[in-house]
């Protein structure tokens, strides 16, 4: 299948590349960018993009102070504004344009996402930059991705994930008996409760025909030329079982 409109999803902590001292590693980032691009000015995409904010924001590793959960996602929704903003300044400067929206209106900034501006601009060629989470707490950029996914009408989301090179019965770095998923269904991994993605994320999707393609993070780093063939790991999508 020929995809023409994508949402590609990346983790914030991938943009630091597990360096717990930087906020952006600059080879992740180059990397990064020419991925983005490639999708956009050589394949002929339009291109969505989400990114968390794992790399500046992660509530359950404060130490010291205590947060209201509803608060710390906040936080967390904000931190994706600002790797929003770092994606877009490097894709501008890469020649490639692009624009931020976001869940709440940031003037100077965001303009508040709504599906009719969002095709406005990826019809006209921009990488549209989609920041602030879903704008509420107590849903991950999952979620959130899934959400932008529907708004857009994509053929698929492309979701890089790291330390793996996809989707796993159980955590792989935990219990050996664990499986890599070459194909499912989203009522599949609903089924066995997939730890590796939010479950409201798959709930969204499963009557949909966008495509879930997961491959992992170091398919990103390691992508050098815009003509590289790139591994999928899982396809997940309606009418696929386990």
């Amino acid at each position: 299948m020929v995809y023409k409109r994508v949402l590609l999803k990346f983790s914030g902590e991938a943009l630091a590349n597990n360096n717990k001292e930087k906020i952006y590693d600059p080879f992740v980032f180059e990397r990064l960018i020419n991925f983005i691009k490639s999708f956009h000015a050589y394949n002929k995409m339009e291109v969505a993009v989400v990114v968390g904010a794992g790399n500046i924001w992660r509530g359950r590793n404060n130490v010291g102070i205590k947060f209201d959960a509803a608060e710390s996602d906040y936080i967390g929704m904000l931190g994706t504004v600002m790797n929003a903003i770092a994606l877009k300044d490097q894709l501008i400067q890469a020649g490639v344009d692009a624009v931020i929206l976001s869940a709440f209106l940031i003037e100077g900034i965001a303009e508040k996402t709504t599906p009719e501006l969002a095709n406005k601009y990826l019809e006209a060629g921009k990488i549209v930059l989609f920041a602030g989470g879903t704008g509420k707490p107590f849903f991950t950029t999952d979620t959130g991705a899934a959400m932008r996914a529907i708004d857009i009408n994509a053929d698929a989301i492309i979701m890089a994930k790291d330390g793996v090179d996809g989707l796993y019965t159980k955590n792989p770095h935990v219990y050996r008996d664990a499986q890599k998923i070459a194909s499912a269904s989203y009522q599949d991994l609903i089924d066995i409760k997939i730890e590796a993605l939010d479950l409201s994320a798959l709930e969204l999707l499963k009557e949909t025909n966008i495509h879930l393609l997961v491959l992992g993070m170091d398919e990103v780093k390691s992508f050098e030329t815009v003509e590289e063939h790139i591994e999928i790991g899982t396809i997940v999508k309606r009418g696929v079982t386990l």
